[in-house]
Order: C-alpha cells, then sequence, then structure tokens
C-alpha cells in the first residue's frame, strides 16, 4: 500500500498550471485599467475662497519686488511678484544690487529716456528690504 498512499498524496497536491493568476481586485493594475477613486481636494468654508490676486496691496505710486537690472544707473529694473516688470529711471546716482529687493515711491516718468523693458516710471525714493 505505499504505492497508493503517494498516489493519493500526488493527486491531492495542486499542480501548477503554468498561468498566473489576476491580483486582488483592490489593487490596481499596472497598465492602468481600474482606477482607484481620487480623493476630492479640501474645500474652503464660504466666503473663504482664499486669496484671488497678490496679497501685498501697495498704493499705485509704490512698486516693490526684486532688482533685475542693477548697477549704477540712471536705468533700473524692478520686477514684482506678480511678474510685472518696471523700468525705473533715478538722476540720484543710487547703487543697486542685481537680486536685491526693494521698496520704491514712484511717478511718472518725465525725462524723455529709455530704460529698457517694463513700465517707465521715475523712481522718486526708495528703501532696501
Amino acid at each position: 500500500m505505499p504505492g497508493t498512499s503517494s498516489a493519493a498524496s500526488s493527486s491531492s497536491a495542486p499542480e501548477p498550471s503554468g498561468t498566473p493568476t489576476s491580483p486582488p481586485s483592490s489593487v490596481a493594475p499596472r497598465d492602468g485599467g481600474a482606477t482607484l477613486s481620487p480623493i476630492p481636494p479640501p474645500t474652503y468654508p464660504p466666503g473663504l475662497n482664499g486669496p484671488s490676486g497678490p496679497t501685498d496691496n501697495l498704493p499705485r505710486d509704490v512698486v516693490g519686488g526684486r532688482v533685475v537690472k542693477g548697477g549704477s544707473g540712471p536705468c533700473y529694473a524692478v520686477e514684482t511678484d506678480d511678474g510685472r516688470r518696471f523700468a525705473l529711471h533715478s538722476d540720484a546716482g543710487l547703487v543697486l544690487e542685481e537680486g536685491s529687493y526693494i521698496v520704491a515711491k514712484v511717478g511718472p516718468l518725465l525725462a524723455r529716456i529709455d530704460c529698457g523693458e517694463g513700465i517707465p516710471r521715475e523712481m522718486i525714493s526708495f528703501n532696501r528690504l
């Protein structure tokens, strides 16, 4: 009977079929078939939708930003956080370092001078930040 027990044990053991089994249904396949439900983004309570524009609302005669064209003048360029570029003029002999941040009081450009790309303004005064 030893032959029957070995035959019985070999017939009760599952034989590999050679075909892979499919992954459990809770796992998304790599080929992009079934996808999991996305989590919706958080929402603000009514009336609190966050800022709709720049949060530093400066007066019209004040420009604040990074110096993108510096030197000893008379022309400079400043770019604001919202991407506006100002071409500033000053005869005061100022030295502004490129990459520094300033806040400048400006007025209309009265001199007939082209200070390059940007909104032309005369720099009346400024503060380094």
